[in-house]
């Protein structure tokens, strides 16, 4: 399957788990540490399923120790400073500046894995960015506070951290590895805040526990396509892509969520994302 369809399909997938996720932490009394626990270690669970059904291959961890422990941490921080993120800037604001991961992820994949883009796909990217950037409600209020210096740390952690990811990736079993990559985070946020158990309770009931494991199976499908995807394909080209989730999840959320606001705004962002991914592909 080609790379570009593959990370078609993760994007996808993404938008609809960010649209459950809107659902299922509606209510602002959930724990985001125990949030985090949770649901990585259930979409590490379900990957785990998968890579043992269709085989499963182990790591070498002598040899790629630090790239793999970096992973685990730096998702890990991630989560951490991505929640604290939240409580201080809008979804909005901090979707744009999450979104400064890829620029991390295509800027140090280019030397470190030998790969090239052409200016009409650096065209592209930039105007994938511009896209999203056109999403932003300015209000006057905008400014360079901790909130939006915590936006740029959380992007730059979590670009590292794909860099990490997508480094083992190419030399393992992306399935295998994916379900490793997840468990892990999962294990270093219980160990350095064991007191989080307490307060999973709220997503392990029943119903709660059901939408998570449908939320788990979407995410594991993205991320496992993704890392087919970075696998073959130009991890330049493929994180400014899955940027494109931002727009796919505004387009998903008109029609779902009714959330119908400034439709003209939503309705340009997506012709100029369209215009870039035609540039990228």
């Amino acid at each position: 399957m080609a790379w570009q369809l593959l990370t078609g399909i993760s994007v996808i997938t993404l938008s609809i788990s960010v649209l459950l996720q809107r659902l299922l932490l509606h209510q602002d009394k959930s724990d985001p540490v125990a949030y985090g626990i949770v649901f990585q270690a259930l979409v590490g669970i379900i990957l785990l399923c998968y890579a043992l059904v269709a085989g499963f291959h182990g790591l070498d961890f002598a040899k790629y120790w630090f790239p793999i422990l970096s992973t685990f941490l730096l998702y890990a921080v991630g989560t951490v400073v991505g929640a604290f993120t939240l409580r201080n800037v809008q979804a909005s604001i901090y979707s744009i500046l999450f979104a400064t991961n890829a620029i991390w992820v295509a800027a140090i994949s280019l030397p470190l894995f030998h790969v090239s883009i052409t200016p009409l796909q650096l065209l592209g990217i930039a105007l994938i960015f511009a896209s999203t950037a056109f999403l932003f409600e300015y209000t006057g209020k905008f400014k360079f506070d901790r909130g939006v210096l915590l936006g740029l740390l959380t992007g730059f952690i979590y670009g590292l951290a794909t860099v990490a990811w997508v480094y083992i990736d190419k030399h393992a079993d992306p399935a295998s590895w994916s379900a490793i990559s997840f468990i892990g985070p999962a294990l270093v946020l219980l160990i350095a805040k064991p007191a989080s158990v307490r307060k999973m309770k709220p997503f392990l009931n029943r119903s709660t526990l059901i939408r998570m494991t449908f939320l788990g199976i979407l995410y594991s499908i993205s991320a496992l396509t993704v890392l087919l995807a970075y696998k073959h394909g130009n991890a330049a080209l493929i994180a400014p892509l899955q940027q494109t989730s931002i727009i796919t999840t505004v387009v998903l959320a008109i029609i779902f969520l009714r959330e119908r606001n400034r439709l003209w705004q939503k309705a340009i962002a997506t012709l100029i994302c369209f215009i870039g991914v035609l540039l990228v592909v």
